[in-house]
């Protein structure tokens, strides 16, 4: 169980913040399964040949977030009905312009925005977690840019 918790503890608020910024614009009470999901397949499928505490595990973890929220929303996209829900999300009070402006984003400027300019990962790292080339992953990451740029400019 401390492994558990160690990770839970190491990699918890970087997981959150990446299931938040991929889900919080589709429905944000998916954010907390693709957290969990995060978790559960670590516990029952560990990856192996890394060292605790390493890039390397980092790396397993942000890019298994990224998948696990990829895969919810293709599920969603193939399941979704026409139903309305019964209630809406809450709004978060508290969020700043900036990431008011990063969730009104598509996702696939905002995932490489998120990732490289707030979080800090490398090109490489980042390229890699979201199974792009580096050179796709520039100019994705300088479209991007430009877009939150323009929205910027207009407030």
């Amino acid at each position: 169980m401390r492994e558990t918790e160690r990770v839970v503890e190491t990699y918890g608020t970087m997981v959150y913040r990446v299931c938040y910024m991929r889900l919080a614009p589709v429905d944000m009470s998916l954010i907390d399964d693709a957290y969990q999901n995060v978790f559960l397949t670590y516990i029952e499928h560990p990856p192996k040949n890394v060292e605790k505490n390493s890039e390397h595990e980092k790396a397993w973890f942000l890019r298994c977030a990224v998948h696990r929220c990829t895969d919810i929303c293709r599920n969603i996209k193939r399941h979704s009905t026409d139903e309305i829900p019964d209630t809406a999300p809450a709004e978060q009070e508290n969020t700043s312009e900036v990431i008011e402006i990063l969730l009104g984003l598509p996702e696939k400027y905002r995932m490489p925005l998120y990732l490289h300019c707030i979080c800090g990962y490398s090109i490489e790292e980042t390229s890699k977690a979201l199974d792009m080339s580096q050179p796709a992953f520039r100019m994705r990451l300088t479209r991007a840019r430009r877009a939150f740029a323009e929205i910027w400019g207009e407030k």
